[in-house]
This record gives structure tokens, sequence and C-alpha cells, in this order.
């Protein structure tokens, strides 16, 4: 198995090593006079900025793999080279930067030609580098940047003997609502040794479209077991998720610091306070984003209702986004009535024309989408 992991990896550097190469062929037309080493690994990094963040990913995960193999008393296996050390050793990198080549640049170099050229390619390469932005910020738009509270016991319980496909699904669409080091670690870890087709792709999916660096691992050979093809297209009710909360299930095992009371229809806000909790190390809990996977709109019922009363038992502390909208909404009204039974203690950010009211007042700056810290908030 070592020696089949070693020439996976060294296949895998050759393809790496094959796209740089025809990146770097592009970006040799567009040089400056004159340029050296430095400039070639400037510039490279400027227009491909996630082909730079890719090499340093992926020497971040083999680097994290020989330091493990150390920790179990074995040989280190892969040795990456770090990242700009791979750059400079690539053959092309090397053909560049050789004497003669530069001096050829230099004595056909124009420098009108070059200054259009090159305008030219960058804005060519800052409209990709732009798309593939939006595209990462949009599949990052509802994950949390933090570590959940309950990540070890979901993690814990996936790996647990005896747990059925389902479940695991439910734990995997769990977890890919949150980013942090444990998170990734648990995505490539299925992404590289799940034996079910259909998870082991989704972990691949959800790295990729994160803006992790992932390689597609194939399907396992020989005999396929029957979990090895399972599949699920995981649709669940409010009522599944009750039965699973009253349950010894681990939706009864979360815990969040805030549950945000609000109207749906202030979710552009939302999703930015959210955040600003989220750099304090708070955890959120907010319906269409936590229980996305069981309380759809189109299925809203009594179920729902009882369903929140228990996501605010697990949460520490209510926080009611005040504006025109949630001013009107009977579900506000509802949640803040149950919590104020239950002897909750509010905050409120006030984003209305209104008075505070009889609650703790946190100041949203949204701007720059930050929260003030407050000794009263329950950690």
């Amino acid at each position: 198995m070592p020696g089949v992991a070693k020439r996976k990896y060294v296949g895998e550097t050759m393809r790496i090593n094959k796209n740089l190469s025809q990146v770097l062929r592009r970006l040799s037309d567009v040089l400056p006079y004159n340029y050296n080493a430095e400039t070639l690994l400037e510039l490279f990094q400027q227009l491909y900025p996630h082909e730079w963040r890719e090499l340093n990913q992926r020497f971040d995960q083999y680097k994290e793999k020989d330091e493990f193999l150390l920790k179990k008393g074995k040989k280190i296996r892969y040795k990456p080279n770090p990242p700009k050390e791979h750059f400079f050793k690539l053959p092309i990198v090397k053909n560049i930067l050789s004497k003669g080549r530069i001096a050829k640049h230099n004595a056909n170099f124009d420098e009108l030609a070059y200054q259009e050229r090159f305008a030219k390619f960058k804005a060519k390469r800052e409209n990709a580098i732009r798309s593939r932005n939006e595209k990462i910020a949009k599949a990052n738009e509802l994950i949390q940047n933090v570590e959940p509270l309950f990540i070890d016991t979901f993690i814990a319980a996936y790996h647990k003997r005896g747990i059925s496909f389902d479940e695991k699904m439910e734990i995997f669409k769990e977890l890919q609502k949150y980013k942090s080091k444990k998170t990734a670690e648990f995505f490539y870890k299925l992404s590289e040794s799940e034996r079910n087709n259909q998870i082991r792709n989704m972990a691949f999916k959800h790295l990729q479209v994160t803006g992790n660096y992932v390689k597609l691992r194939k399907n396992f050979n020989g005999k396929k077991k029957e979990y090895m093809t399972e599949s699920s297209e995981f649709f669940m009710t409010p009522l599944d998720l009750l039965k699973r909360i009253e349950s010894n299930n681990v939706q009864n095992k979360k815990v969040y610091d805030v549950f945000i009371s609000h109207s749906y229809k202030d979710s552009s806000v939302i999703k930015k306070i959210i955040k600003a909790f989220n750099k304090l190390s708070i955890s959120i809990y907010c319906d269409w984003t936590s229980d996305s996977d069981f309380l759809k709109r189109e299925l809203v019922s009594e179920y729902t209702k009882v369903v929140l009363k228990k996501r605010i038992e697990q949460s520490k502390n209510i926080v009611f986004v005040k504006t025109d909208n949630s001013l009107e909404s009977h579900w506000v009204r509802f949640e803040l009535d149950y919590s104020r039974e239950l002897g909750k203690t509010l905050f409120c950010i006030n984003l209305s024309d209104e008075a505070e009211g009889e609650c703790n007042v946190l100041q949203f700056d949204v701007k720059n989408e930050t929260i003030s810290w407050t000794t009263g908030l329950v950690k």
C-alpha cells in the first residue's frame, strides 16, 4: 500500500506540473524587460492566485500526512517540496529563467507591444479570477466560519459501528454547514477513504466548490458491497427532524451559542450578522440555514413550531434582530414569547426606528460587519 500511495502521489505531481507548464507558457508571453525569478513568481501569484493557493494547500496536506506517519513510527512517504521550491524546480521555469532565454527576450523586446499585450492578458485573467472568486463565495455564502460545539460528537457518531446510511448522510449534511479545521479534515478523509461512492463524491465536490485543493478518487476496485453503491436523496420533513431531536439522535446533541430570531425577509443582513458573530467564534442557529434539510418552507406545519422550541432550548442566547419586517412577524413573536417563558436572556440588534425595549443591546456595524462584544452573552 505505501508503494501504491507514493505512485499515486508521483502521478498527481506529474499532472499538476503539466498544468502549470501550460499556464507558464502563456505567462511567458507577457514578461517584462529584463525579468528575473522574483518577477516571474510575483506575476504567477498575481495572475494565477488560485493555482498558487492550491500549491500551498497541497503542500500542507502532504506535509501533515508525513508528520502523521512519523508520529506512528513510520518512514515519511511524500516529502513534498515547499511551493516556492516546487515552482522553481519546474523544467519550464528553469528554461524561462535561463540566461539565454532572458537575453533573447530582451533583444526582441518591444515596450509598446508588451504594454498592450500585458493589459489584454491581465484583463482576461482578472475576469477569470473574479468569476472563480464569485463561485467560491457563493458556495461559502451560508457556511458558518466557526467550529460547531457538537463537532466531536457528530464525527464520532459518523464512524460508529452499525450507523445507517441515512444517518451518515445526515451527519455529512450537518457538518457541511461549518468551515473549520476539524470539518475540513473530516471531508478530506471522506474524499480519500469513504467506501460509499455517493458520500465520497459529495465530499470531493464540497471541498472543490468551497475553494480547497482536492483530488477525485476513483471508485474502489473489486466486488462491490451493498454499502458502496447505496444512495439517498435525503428528503426530510419537520416531523422527521422532531423525531430525531426527541430520540437518541445526533440532533438532540446540538448546542448553539446564539439563536437568531428574525424575519426571513431580512436574509441579506442576517447573513452578515451571522458572519459577524462567527468572527467572535460564536455559533449561530438560523432556521433556514441550520435546519435547511428539514425545515422547508413548503412543508411548514405545527411540527415546525415544536422544532423551533427545541432549538431555542438548545441555544445559550437569544438575539432578536429588530427590523420593520421582524416586528410584523408572528414567527418572531412566537420565538420571543417562548424564550421569555424559558427565562432566556434576550439580546437585541435594533435595525428599526423603534426603541430597543426590554433587552440587552448589541451594536452591529453594517459597513464593517462587526458586532460589539457583550459580557452578558453566555459562552
